[in-house]
């Protein structure tokens, strides 16, 4: 019976082992799947906190370029101002000292627009003749006005305003 009582035990000792080493070998699994379901979530989270703070990083670079941009204007603008400041005291300057009996010699600024054509007191230049003259060789000969053609366009263009005197070539078609 002794020997018996001994197998028994010994047959429960090695059933309780391999119920210890299942049961290890069940825990091994669980806790592998548990950490991979954490990494999983946890990389999911990362994931995210990566992408927001990319987001972030791209949104202050953004603005600091924004800020850059803004605070370069500003400068512009203010230089701006500054030099229209100065050219306005400088014209301040030369216009006070216009009244001093050295600086009639200025010149007036020029008219634009239609007030320059009737109060400009110079006589009008007759327009270009667009006639050339081909030569032989091949050259280009531009035709001149002679002093007397000049002067007869002129005269008829201050007198009728309209109704211009054509020069002799070119009633000929030459």
């Amino acid at each position: 019976m002794a020997s018996a009582k001994r197998d028994i035990r010994h047959i429960i000792d090695s059933f309780s082992e391999d119920l210890i080493l299942i049961a290890q070998e069940i825990a091994r699994e669980q806790v592998e799947r548990a950490v991979a379901d954490w990494q999983a979530k946890n990389q999911k989270l990362l994931a995210k906190r990566s992408v927001q703070d990319e987001k972030a990083l791209r949104n202050r670079k953004a603005l600091e370029r924004i800020e850059r941009v803004a605070e370069k204007r500003r400068d512009r603008e203010q230089k701006k101002a500054a030099e229209r400041a100065l050219r306005l005291e400088q014209r301040l300057i030369a216009s006070g000292s216009s009244d001093s009996p050295g600086a009639s010699t200025k010149k007036p600024r020029a008219r634009r627009g239609l007030l320059a054509d009737g109060a400009s007191k110079k006589e009008p230049t007759p327009p270009p003749l667009f006639v050339h003259k081909r030569r032989r060789d091949g050259e280009i000969q531009q035709l001149k006005r002679t002093d007397e053609e000049a002067a007869a366009t002129t005269s008829s263009t201050s007198s009728n305003g309209a109704a211009a005197v054509v020069p002799e070539q070119l009633r000929l078609g030459l």
